[in-house]
C-alpha cells in the first residue's frame, strides 16, 4: 500500500509541473505573437526600407517671415499661412520646389532639381517621434549644406537641426536652431581642398561662418576629435539621442561623443525655451535637408555644388 500511495504522489507532481511547463510555454508564446518579449521593451526598428521612400514626404524649403504677426500664430495654422504669405507675393517658384530625393543603391539621395536650381528642400518623416534614438549612415558630397532635423515642425524648417555643413567654414555635428533663435553650437570649423567627383582632402581649422549667436553646448567634440574620427569620402555612422520635453540632443559620430545640449539652458536672444516647447509639441518629425543657394553669397556655389547629393542609408530609430 505504501508502495502504491509513493507512486500516486509522483505521478501526481509530474502532472503539476506538465500542466505548469504548458501554462508557461503558451504564456511565452502568447507574448511573442502580440511582439511583447519582456514588459515595456524598447525596440530598434527601421523607418526607411532601402529601396522605396514610402513612410518619408518632400516638402520646399520655406523661411518664417520677420513678421510679427508668425510668432502668434497657432501651430496647427503655421503652415497654411506660410504657403499664403508666399502666394501673396507671387513667389510660387520656391513653394513649387521639393529637391529631387530617390533611393539609389540602398539609400537616400537628395539633390537641387534642376541641379541649378537655388532653392532648397526637405524629405520629412510621415511619422512624428517624440523621445527617440536615432541612427543612420551619412555620406555627404563636398561641397553640400545639409543636416538633420529633429522635433521638426510640418514646415520643415522649424525646429533643431543637427549640422552637417559639409562645405567651406562649416562643421559636422553642431545644433542649429532652425527658426527658434538661430543659435548654433560649433566646436570647430573646418576648410578642405576640393577634389573632382565631389571629394575633399587636406581637412584644416577655419573660423565658422555667418552671424549666429554661438551657444556653449554641455559637450563639443575639436577639430583634432574630427579629423581623427571622421572618414573622409566615405560613410559615417551618426546617432542622435533627443530625449526631454525641452530636449536635451546628444550626437555621436562613428561612436563618439561629438555634442550635448541641453535646450532649456540656451541663452539667446529670440530663444524661448518654453514657447520652442509649445510651438514643437512634445514630438516632432525627422528630417534631411537641401539648402539654398545665395550667389552673390560667401558661399555661393560652395554651399551646394551643382550635381552633389546628401545621402542617408541604414536609418533605425528607437523610441524612448
Amino acid at each position: 500500500m505504501e508502495r502504491v500511495q509513493e507512486i500516486q504522489q509522483k505521478m501526481t507532481r509530474r502532472r503539476f509541473f506538465s500542466h505548469a511547463f504548458l501554462w508557461g510555454a503558451t504564456a511565452v508564446s502568447s507574448l511573442r505573437l502580440v511582439g511583447c518579449s519582456a514588459p515595456n521593451a524598447k525596440t530598434v526598428r527601421a523607418i526607411f526600407d532601402g529601396k522605396t521612400l514610402n513612410g518619408w514626404k518632400a516638402i520646399p524649403r520655406l523661411y518664417i517671415p520677420r513678421d510679427p504677426k508668425f510668432v502668434t500664430i497657432p501651430p496647427e495654422e503655421l503652415k497654411a499661412a506660410l504657403f499664403k504669405f508666399y502666394e501673396d507675393r507671387n513667389d510660387t517658384e520656391r513653394i513649387k520646389h521639393i529637391g529631387k530625393w530617390e533611393v539609389v543603391d540602398g539609400a537616400i539621395s537628395g539633390k537641387h532639381d534642376p541641379e541649378d536650381s537655388l532653392f532648397g528642400a526637405y524629405l520629412l518623416t510621415e511619422e512624428k517621434f517624440g523621445d527617440f534614438e536615432l541612427e543612420l549612415d551619412a555620406n555627404p558630397d563636398w561641397p553640400i549644406d545639409t543636416g538633420i532635423m529633429v522635433r521638426a515642425h510640418e514646415v520643415g524648417s522649424v525646429g533643431f537641426q543637427v549640422l552637417i555643413d559639409y562645405r567651406p567654414f562649416g562643421t559636422v555635428g553642431g545644433i542649429y536652431g532652425n527658426s527658434i533663435g538661430n543659435f548654433r553650437t560649433t566646436g570647430f570649423a573646418f576648410n578642405g581642398d576640393k577634389l573632382l567627383g565631389y571629394r575633399v582632402t587636406n581637412m584644416q581649422p577655419s573660423d565658422p561662418d555667418g552671424n549666429f549667436t554661438s551657444v556653449e553646448p554641455t559637450f563639443t567634440a575639436t577639430f583634432d576629435d574630427f579629423v581623427r574620427v571622421w572618414k573622409l569620402n566615405d560613410w559615417n555612422r551618426i546617432k542622435i539621442r533627443c530625449v526631454g520635453r525641452i530636449p536635451v540632443i546628444t550626437i555621436w559620430v562613428n561612436d563618439f561623443m561629438f555634442c550635448e545640449l541641453d535646450t532649456s539652458k540656451i541663452e539667446a536672444s529670440g530663444y524661448d525655451a518654453e514657447a520652442v516647447a509649445k510651438l514643437l509639441g512634445p514630438s516632432g518629425h525627422i528630417g534631411f535637408e537641401v539648402h539654398d543657394i545665395s550667389p552673390n553669397s560667401q558661399l555661393s556655389h560652395d554651399r551646394w555644388a551643382k550635381g552633389a547629393a546628401c545621402r542617408w542609408k541604414n536609418i533605425t530609430i528607437k523610441e524612448l
